[in-house]
């Protein structure tokens, strides 16, 4: 089964292409990483779009980039899986949880282009997901946090089981973030051949967000 990874270069998306891996016959073709208008950052997570090519360099997987605006963000997505498509790319990997109305947008753009989701983490209890990308033996760092749910001490933290432990006892933050509550970068682990290279910079306050620049 060949397929594309819609890529921000945080935990989620990483653990799914992990967990779509372990089929001896799944090969990831491509990631697929929408930025921002100028093509300068990841539009999910804020990331440089230097910092996702090197992570996609260090685990040997191609990536496409595709600069977007938020009103054209579904046409440019559905473009770029249209080619892939035209290269025998079939199925598209989605680190999706349990937003039912993202991963109802997710299959009607992909239906359109005949394209099959799959959602390897869909459902799972979240606690034991940030667990499990722990003991595989990833390493990720926060990197962004909303803050009206979380302070910027938050930031640069690396997700370990002490993380694991303090934000599992936070009230209203799902440990995975799947509202959004933290962002990370995934920069170690089982898919890489190397360690991604990076140093953290200063922090930035940017759409009621806390971001800590990684560079």
């Amino acid at each position: 089964m060949k397929a594309f990874a819609s890529w921000s270069g945080g935990k989620d998306c990483m653990l799914a292409a992990y967990r779509y891996l372990q089929k001896t016959d799944n090969q990831i073709a491509c990631l697929v990483n929408m930025c921002d208008q100028k093509g300068e950052l990841s539009r999910s997570h804020g990331l440089k779009k230097q910092l996702i090519q090197r992570q996609a360099n260090c685990m040997g997987i191609p990536v496409i980039q595709q600069a977007s605006s938020h009103q054209e963000y579904e046409k440019n997505f559905k473009n770029v899986i249209h080619k892939l498509k035209k290269q025998g790319v079939d199925y598209g990997i989605f680190g999706d949880i349990y937003l039912k109305e993202h991963r109802a947008w997710i299959e009607r753009v992909c239906s359109a282009i005949d394209i099959e989701p799959v959602f390897p983490l869909w459902d799972n209890d979240t606690v034991e997901l940030l667990k499990e990308f722990i003991q595989t033996g990833f390493k990720a760092i926060t990197m962004s946090v909303r803050s009206e749910k979380l302070s910027k001490q938050w930031l640069g933290r690396i997700v370990d089981e002490r993380f694991l432990t303090d934000i599992s006892k936070m009230e209203d933050i799902d440990p995975c973030a799947e509202n959004g509550e933290y962002h990370t970068f995934v920069y170690d682990g089982p898919l890489f051949k190397t360690p991604v290279n990076f140093e953290t910079g200063a922090t930035i306050f940017r759409d009621k967000h806390h971001f800590l620049d990684l560079i």
